[in-house]
């Protein structure tokens, strides 16, 4: 018997865009370097090219989607905009946008790579989006005169819609045939919970 082949071009992307499907659709527990490898079309010991084992690999693609997610985010960030009101938006639409463009990774970094939001606590160890998208709100919320005591209410309410029509837009079986990341800019994102 043959046995397959070990180059294949960009293999490492090629084992971490497998295992991201290969995780939503089977589950942590039918996954395994093997059958991403497979899938691949690439012999077993390919992978280990370019991670030593299973959770390295889960980290390369927790870092993969992470890193994209970001660098959409700090594009809207970096956007001149006339108004501060128009930051926190247009980071909302930024982040729902992105996962229309990649629904796969919605279901991957929030079911299935162990990312943990503590909305109880401001931390550095925060998943680095959120982070981003809390420390911008809260700036604004400041700027604006919000009290301390009512943004993190405030951040939660916002963070929820964002968060939630991401959810929405990404899944397969809710259909809407409008403008999703449109659906936040009638909403009042500065002034009260």
């Amino acid at each position: 018997m043959a046995e397959k082949p070990y180059h294949h071009g960009d293999l490492r992307n090629s084992l971490i865009e497998t295992g991201i499907e290969l995780i939503n659709e089977n589950g942590i527990n039918h996954f395994s370097l093997r059958r991403v490898a497979a899938i691949c079309g690439v012999s077993h010991a390919a992978p280990y090219a370019h991670f030593k084992d299973i959770d390295d690999l889960l980290q390369a693609m927790s870092d993969h989607v992470s890193s994209q997610f970001m660098e959409a985010l700090n594009t809207a960030l970096q956007e001149q905009t006339s108004s501060g009101d128009d930051i926190v938006r247009k980071l909302g639409r930024a982040y729902i946008s992105f996962f229309m463009e990649h629904p796969r990774y919605f279901q991957f970094i929030f079911y299935h790579s162990g990312t943990t939001i503590n909305l109880d606590n401001d931390s550095i160890n925060d998943y680095p989006p959120f982070r981003l998208f809390r420390d911008t709100a809260y700036q604004e919320f400041s700027r604006h005169g919000i009290v301390f005591e009512d943004r993190e209410k405030l951040l939660i309410a916002r963070w929820s819609l964002v968060h939630g029509i991401a959810a929405l837009c990404t899944n397969s079986n809710v259909v809407y045939s409008g403008n999703w990341p449109a659906i936040i800019d009638n909403m009042k994102w500065v002034t009260g919970p």
